[in-house]
């Protein structure tokens, strides 16, 4: 621990991968059928505990970390608890392990769009970079933590997800909301924010091209409810959707358009294998699976098509052919009425969820400080969890 980070629990200033696995020991009677463990993800996003030496070191920061402040944000913005429910889950259904982000929640949130969030956001609102940290450094410093960071998670989530059928986010939540309204024990999470508000998403977050109706639920019903209820019976509090959505920029709602073009692409192929290496189709399914907003040449395309922007000087012959690929593909979609619906019930569809599990519940405090986990807790719970994912691959798919 960092001398000038005070009493901060749990805490490693180093610069380590920012994205990992973990394996863990399988239990003798795992609850998850052999066949479906290769295709089950579990992962956490916000109980990293890794503050960068850089970061640290940053001239602007100095006053923050002297103060305390810095120490006091990490502690209060990170998910306690969720690792272990994540390890506890990951041992009773017999996967091999789970994913964390290594990074902390207080220096760059994944779990959101990318970029630095303004002063009076809310935190369902907030952008990757939160405050302090989105004041106080400069440009190049955020540049960095996005390339450093985010893009790489971004590259070890989509390579984790490829072939999923399904993937649980481990988070854990305060006690009391802010009115001291008590929080339900585990809430279950599968409806973008936007679409329970609108019954939309924001026009051009993501292409035209993917249905907002898809937004309504991350996962089949079945399996949220079958989850509920498995948890319920054993006491636990259980409620959906409360007291928050999924923000749009979460994993849950960003992985929605990405495997939903994975899916159009693979079907659209099968009919135009031509179009394969065709260097415009190329630019346009790259500009459709950048969910995450990273990429400037996707931006560039998607302004040129939607927002009626000039092509960047010299590629307009480039653009144009790529318009008329995205054409082609849009033809495809809304000649096919049927397409959506049939993904939206297929059986294969990858179902996203995002558990929140009260803090309390898996981790003792004294006050707003941590004190210690609750193994035993986090492993009931988690057990449940279990319990529920294994009755909806065998009784309810």
């Amino acid at each position: 621990m960092n001398a000038n980070m005070g009493d901060c629990v749990d805490y490693r200033a180093d610069d380590c991968a920012p994205f990992e696995f973990v394996k863990v020991t399988p239990n003798r009677t795992p609850l998850c059928p052999e066949e479906y463990r290769s295709r089950i993800m579990v992962h956490t996003v916000h109980d990293g505990d890794v503050i960068p030496d850089w970061i640290l070191s940053a001239p602007q920061l100095k006053k923050i970390v002297r103060s305390g402040e810095l120490c006091s944000k990490y502690t209060i913005e990170r998910d306690w608890g969720a690792n272990i429910v994540a390890q506890c889950l990951a041992e009773t259904l017999g996967l091999a392990g789970y994913y964390r982000v290594t990074t902390a929640r207080m220096v760059m949130d994944f779990n959101r769009f990318p970029g630095s969030s303004p002063p009076d956001a809310l935190q369902i609102d907030r952008m990757a970079i939160i405050q302090p940290l989105s004041h106080l450094l400069d440009h190049d410093q955020k540049r960095l933590i996005l390339e450093k960071y985010y893009d790489q998670i971004s590259h070890g989530m989509e390579a984790a997800l490829d072939g999923k059928l399904l993937f649980l986010g481990i988070h854990s939540y305060d006690e009391h909301n802010a009115s001291l309204t008590q929080r339900p024990e585990v809430s279950i999470l599968t409806r973008a924010l936007s679409y329970q508000q609108r019954s939309r998403l924001p026009y051009n977050q993501f292409d035209p091209l993917f249905p907002d109706v898809l937004a309504e639920s991350s996962a089949h019903r079945v399996l949220r409810d079958r989850l509920a209820l498995t948890l319920e019976k054993s006491g636990l509090l259980v409620e959906h959707n409360y007291p928050y959505c999924l923000p749009d920029g979460s994993l849950e709602i960003r992985s929605q358009p990405w495997l939903f073009f994975r899916e159009v692409r693979r079907r659209f192929n099968s009919k135009h294998a031509e179009t394969i290496h065709d260097p415009a189709f190329e630019l346009v399914w790259e500009m459709l699976l950048n969910t995450n907003l990273r990429l400037a040449d996707a931006e560039a395309l998607s302004g040129y098509l939607h927002r009626f922007r000039k092509a960047p000087g010299g590629r307009e012959t480039e653009f144009s052919a790529a318009r008329a690929a995205y054409d082609q593909i849009h033809r495809f979609v809304k000649n096919r009425p049927q397409l959506v619906g049939d993904y939206r019930n297929y059986a294969n569809r990858t179902s996203a969820i995002g558990v929140e599990v009260r803090k309390d519940l898996v981790w003792e405090f004294d006050g707003l400080h941590p004190i210690q986990p609750r193994e035993h807790k986090a492993r009931e719970i988690a057990s449940k969890l279990a319990l529920g994912v294994a009755e909806y691959l065998v009784k309810d798919r």
